[in-house]
């Protein structure tokens, strides 16, 4: 939210969330600011009745925090999946998938995303992409790791991005460190 009044101007952000062009949803991460009903109607052209679960929003901010870093480093984004989660950058005709969360991915359900997505395939081939991920628990992929082709760092990196943030991320409900390897 913070980010959305350093370029839209006070009276006209609070206007655009009165008239629900913008709604504003609480999350783990802070307020976080998405197209409301009118904007998807009148704007998007979008069913109205519709209003994304906070979890999914805080992952959203997450990955666009991830992307961030990897432009830094020289990526540039292409694309990303409709779920939020995963974006897709090249750089100089490689290209490399970013993964950011901060509870959806065990290494069982990474792995059933990376074969549905093909990656598995296309390593074979010598064709795979390279993925990040960021996990709030990274030593859960250290085989996966090992195995090359995957990098996981740690959620953190991106939580230290916020601003305003105070506090950690809440910790996988039912798990530790050690669950899921």
């Amino acid at each position: 939210m913070e980010e959305a009044l350093k370029v839209i101007p006070r009276a006209t952000f609070y206007d655009l969330v009165r008239r629900r062009y913008l709604a504003v949803i609480p999350t783990v991460l802070g307020r976080a600011v998405v197209v409301g009903p009118k904007g998807r109607v009148e704007v998007l052209g979008m069913t109205r009745f519709y209003r994304p679960r906070a979890t999914a929003v805080a992952d959203a901010v997450l990955l666009r925090r991830a992307i961030r870093i990897a432009e830094r480093e020289g990526w540039r984004f292409m694309r990303r999946n409709p779920r939020g989660r995963i974006a897709f950058m090249s750089r100089e005709g490689e290209r490399m998938v970013v993964i950011a969360s901060l509870r959806a991915y065990t290494t069982r359900s990474l792995k059933g995303t990376l074969q549905r997505m093909g990656w598995y395939d296309r390593r074979k081939l010598g064709q795979a992409e390279f993925i990040r991920v960021y996990h709030p628990y990274p030593r859960r992929f250290e085989r996966m790791e090992g195995e090359g082709g995957l990098e996981v760092r740690d959620v953190k990196e991106l939580l230290e991005l916020l601003p305003g943030r105070r506090r950690g991320p809440l910790p996988p409900r039912g798990h530790d460190d050690k669950a899921g390897r």
